[in-house]
């Protein structure tokens, strides 16, 4: 009964201290249920994480209590008992005499001390509080969990990285980012589902402020990088991993120079779709329409467009109408962006001027 009683007790604290997605969905994790005393991250950010770090540590350190008292209600009866209840009371104490300090000195306390290096003298801190608190408000912040207790917040002029016991903070124009490390996982086995998660390490130009790591996927780097003023820097040795829709967009080139080439008289412009690339591929029919032909697909059309698009707005365009898995949109059909005729990969044909 105690290796019982025990066991789900060490699930349990795990669970409090490193919450499943299940306990999240559930609403049972700290900041969840002291939702009401915390108040609005969003309305007081430096405020309501300094209380989130109070109570968080709180409740971490009385575990081992309810570890005793767990097995005093499960029956267990014995002389350690009260000795083993007096011992694990000694950790939460101490605890308690740290927050109590923290709110003495609220300069000490893990959310605000990240705060200090840019107090200029005469300032209190709390106008830097009130600043991280306005850009943290705004619209344009990126926050991109890292784990169930951990995230990281890009705004306007801040670089956070929130925990469960403090925060790691720099501005943008005092830091570098670089990747440190990548590595790929396969999410299915044909690999058709493969991401890859990037160590980036956030170098400060200060010795007054703390570097810091944070490990994020390579498309959550991707929604970062146009909210930074300052690239991350990926070393040679290490490459980012394209995006499904860019993997697939090289393996329809590769299909499309396959095709014959349309020599087109017309004068070949900017694509359409991008703005970008030169349009450089020609809907034109060349498979048999009445051939190969599966439900839910319609025969192959002739299209009589220009050449407007490049082969990159295509594959995009294919993909948009071609639906289903991955491993299908080869085989899928198209239609025309302009004239929705419906054609298939036989039917793109890579344009070229005459010789």
């Amino acid at each position: 009964m105690d290796v019982l009683v025990t066991l789900f007790y060490i699930l349990f604290a795990i669970c409090v201290v490193h919450p499943p997605a299940e306990f999240v969905s559930a609403g049972f994790t700290i900041p969840q249920l002291f939702d009401n005393f915390l108040g609005s991250e969003n309305t007081n950010f430096v405020g309501y994480h300094m209380k989130r770090t109070t109570i968080t540590a709180l409740i971490h350190s009385a575990l081992p209590v309810g570890y005793v008292v767990t097995l005093w209600c499960a029956g267990q009866r014995g002389e350690w008992m009260l000795a083993s209840f007096a011992a694990m009371m000694i950790i939460p104490g101490l605890v308690i005499l740290k927050l109590v300090s923290w709110w003495e000195h609220k300069s000490k306390h893990p959310i605000v001390k990240p705060l200090i290096p840019y107090v200029t003298p005469g300032i209190d801190w709390r106008v830097i509080a009130a600043d991280l608190n306005t850009q943290f408000r705004s619209v344009d912040k990126v926050s991109i969990p890292l784990s169930a207790t951990s995230k990281f917040v890009v705004t306007q002029i801040w670089l956070i990285k929130l925990t469960q016991y403090g925060l790691n903070l720099v501005k943008q124009s005092d830091c570098t980012l670089v990747a440190t490390a990548a590595d790929r996982h396969n999410l299915s086995t044909t690999g058709e589902d493969e991401v890859q998660y990037v160590n980036i390490e956030v170098i400060p130009t200060r010795d007054d402020i703390e570097k810091f790591s944070f490990r994020i996927s390579t498309t959550s780097l991707r929604e970062l990088q146009p909210r930074l003023d300052r690239a991350v820097r990926v070393p040679e040795n290490i490459s980012l991993l394209p995006t499904l829709i860019e993997r697939f967009i090289e393996v329809f080139k590769q299909h499309i120079e396959e095709n014959p080439v349309y020599i087109t008289d017309q004068e070949l412009e900017l694509c359409i779709g991008c703005m970008q690339n030169t349009a450089d591929v020609k809907l034109n029919r060349r498979c048999d329409p009445q051939e190969n032909v599966e439900e839910p697909y319609r025969p192959c059309e002739q299209c009589n467009c220009r050449v407007l698009w490049c082969c990159s707005c295509m594959a995009r365009w294919w993909v948009s109408r071609a639906g289903g898995p991955p491993s299908s949109w080869l085989a899928a059909r198209g239609s025309c962006p302009v004239c929705r005729a419906v054609f298939c990969l036989l039917d793109v044909s890579p344009a070229r001027p005459p010789p």
